[in-house]
């Protein structure tokens, strides 16, 4: 059976990682007509398509008029639209979908069939959706969180491609991402990376560095100070870097994606946080959150806007080292850290 529904997904490898309850809620809404698609980037699809959760995943190019394609090719008659931009819902309108849902926001309004009003405030991004959904009768589970079991032979290949990289998987893997194309802002900083990369190795650790194309000249910089660290990510590819991360002991990064894919794969993290709030992203449990606190935060800017860059500072490099040697403790520690000013 053809599935009747497509669902567009998000931007960014993270949001539609924390949109994984939401393409599930509506999988099993619409069961009886096929299940759906999931429309996603071409990075991501990848991913998506190795869970096994959807009947189907689209992967949109750049190009609008091949995402047009994409979509008309489908002969779809129903259109969930995830992101909030006027792109989005024009290119379900463009490829003809007779219905068309999603919230009336960037000027769109008259290019949805079924407008459905936005959450009132912004609570845990996993909740965006909820309005959307109950307008659909696809309600979401309350305690379902984001989850991937890739298959054994995907994760079979990121051990062989970690083995071919020179990691070593007799002893504990941190993948360390230091990276966030989102904007400087997020950044921790080279150096407190370089640091921590060389006191894990001291304390017989072995270290990949988790990163993508647009940052791969960051990562780059950073393993030939540490006289070399293997990396992966670098060539785009999200599911080798994923099928990768389920080898690692636990993962170091900031507020970004692999710190999200990290939790769908239930693999520990440490993640620093400064302008963006851990309240709205981070799925709980799954991360020991190390933050300091300023009256600035969240400011949610690409840029520190006052220039000091203090939320990202000053959380120590002994801090985050800490706190990912006490991963392997018999003794847990709390889930979030916060210092004062």
């Amino acid at each position: 059976m053809a599935c009747e529904t497509v669902v567009i997904g998000l931007n960014w490898v993270g949001d539609n990682i924390l949109a994984l309850p939401t393409y599930k809620a509506l999988q099993h809404r619409f069961r009886s007509e096929g299940g759906i698609a999931v429309a996603a980037p071409r990075n991501v699809a990848p991913l998506l398509h190795a869970s096994g959760a959807f009947k189907k995943v689209i992967a949109l190019d750049r190009s609008m008029s091949k995402r047009v394609s994409a979509l008309r090719d489908g002969n779809f008659r129903r259109a969930v639209i995830l992101p909030n931009s006027f792109r989005a819902a024009m290119t379900a309108y463009a490829a003809g979908i007779k219905e068309r849902w999603g919230y009336p926001t960037d000027c769109r309004g008259l290019l949805l069939t079924h407008r459905v009003s936005a959450p009132a405030s912004r609570g845990h991004q996993l909740d965006d959706y909820t309005p959307l959904l109950a307008a659909l009768n696809a309600p979401r589970v309350v305690d379902d969180i984001p989850t991937i079991k890739l298959p054994a032979l995907v994760r079979e290949h990121g051990r062989t491609r970690l083995l071919n990289i020179g990691l070593h998987l007799d002893r504990p893997i941190f993948g360390v991402h230091a990276g966030g194309l989102y904007g400087r802002a997020k950044h921790w900083g080279d150096a407190n990376y370089i640091e921590i990369i060389k006191r894990l190795r001291v304390e017989g650790f072995d270290v990949v560095l988790l990163t993508s194309p647009g940052e791969r000249e960051q990562a780059e910089k950073i393993a030939t100070t540490c006289n070399g660290v293997p990396m992966v990510g670098h060539d785009g590819d999200v599911l080798e870097l994923a099928s990768a991360m389920t080898h690692c002991a636990a993962i170091i990064t900031n507020d970004s994606g692999p710190l999200h894919v990290a939790a769908a794969l239930a693999v520990p993290s440490v993640s620093i946080f400064g302008p963006t709030d851990p309240g709205r992203t981070v799925i709980p449990g799954a991360s020991r959150v190390i933050r300091s606190e300023h009256r600035c935060q969240p400011c949610y800017q690409r840029e520190c806007p006052l220039g000091h860059h203090k939320c990202m500072n000053d959380v120590s490099v002994d801090e985050v080292f800490a706190a990912a040697v006490g991963l392997f403790s018999a003794v847990e520690a709390p889930v979030e850290e916060v210092r004062g000013l």
